[in-house]
């Protein structure tokens, strides 16, 4: 999985290179003050010189030795400190390539993070500002600067956080309604009436949504997206208001026009939370639900190719020869209306 998020991210994979460089760095300068130790140990081992790899030692260090001697001032107080300097030196170096390369760690482990999830937010089509993903976000800034010693614990709690977060995902069906025409309708009326009509049709509605198990709904001034377990309860309840609708114009409605809707019905796996309004949850399953209602005709339900095949009721859906968000649309509308 690594190699494939570093293919996937540049970023990650330069971060990556840097920081095991500067552990090799690290590393190296370690050996290397090992190297300068060496003679200090060496003096007290009899015959060291009779070994070869010791030989190498002692001639790579004099060789380090004289080229220090050479190029920088190694005397302190008449004492030739260049073996001093370069094992403090080398001491110095290996502290600082191992604390950058613990750094560009840090900071990989944060984009790795933030990679995945931006991968997964794209598989599950949630957009940017989506609410669910704010526990997340609060996570991952908290990683971002986050101290050594709380970053493990931190890192515990994002997996445990998205794996809460995975355990919200749900088939869901989502249907959207609204007023054709809705300003038009108001012209010339009483105030009154209109406050009346439509606070009616809102009940009228609800009503429908109720009888068929609607988890929740967001109302907009005359239009509403309502969310169901199935997409066959969002059909039937989209088939219940366009059937219902001459009654409450016939019987309840007061302004001279009559009201008509446009249907569009979407579903899909969606991040769903109770505590969550609706309105709050952004995700492409909704959206296309709300653009098959844009592009329906009056009196009708608009619904995805896709959608329409685990249906149980199709009786009715006909191919409308329109697409939508690259889905071919299938179309119900009551028998006898005028969809113009």
């Amino acid at each position: 999985m690594q190699n494939s998020v570093n293919k996937s991210s540049p970023r990650i994979f330069i971060l990556t290179s840097i920081s095991r460089t500067a552990r090799v760095l690290s590393i190296i300068s370690v050996i290397v003050m090992l190297v300068f130790i060496a003679p200090f140990i060496l003096h007290y081992v009899e015959d060291a010189s009779s070994y070869r790899f010791i030989r190498t030692i002692l001639d790579v260090d004099r060789t380090i030795i004289i080229t220090v001697k050479e190029n920088i001032p190694t005397k302190i107080g008449g004492k030739d400190m260049s073996r001093w300097i370069m094992i403090i030196g080398m001491f110095i170096l290996s502290g600082i390539f191992s604390r950058m390369s613990e750094r560009f760690k840090d900071r990989t482990e944060y984009y790795r993070y933030k990679f995945n999830i931006e991968t997964w937010k794209k598989q599950m089509n949630l957009s940017d500002s989506a609410i669910i993903l704010t526990p997340l976000n609060q996570k991952l800034e908290q990683l971002k600067s986050a101290k050594k010693k709380d970053r493990e614990q931190l890192i515990k709690e994002f997996i445990e956080t998205k794996k809460k977060l995975d355990e919200m995902g749900r088939d869901l069906a989502f249907l959207a309604i609204d007023v054709v025409d809705s300003t038009g309708m108001k012209e010339g009326e009483e105030k009154a009436i209109i406050e009346h009509d439509f606070k009616e049709y809102k009940r009228f509605v609800e009503r429908a949504f109720a009888s068929h198990g609607s988890l929740k709904a967001a109302w907009t001034p005359d239009g509403v997206m309502s969310c169901f377990n199935t997409v066959d309860a969002a059909v039937r309840a989209a088939r219940e208001v366009i059937t219902g609708l001459d009654s409450f114009n016939k019987n309840i409605k007061g302004i001279r026009s009559d009201f008509r809707v446009r249907c569009g019905v979407n579903s899909g796996f969606v991040y769903f939370d109770e505590s969550i309004p609706l309105e709050e949850i952004s995700d492409r399953v909704i959206d296309i639900a709300g653009h098959m209602q844009k592009y329906a005709l009056p009196n009708t339900v608009c619904i995805a190719k896709p959608t329409i095949e685990p249906l149980n009721e199709r009786t009715g859906f006909e191919p409308s020869g329109r697409m939508v968000d690259g889905y071919e649309v299938y179309e119900w509308r009551k028998a006898g209306s005028a969809t113009q």
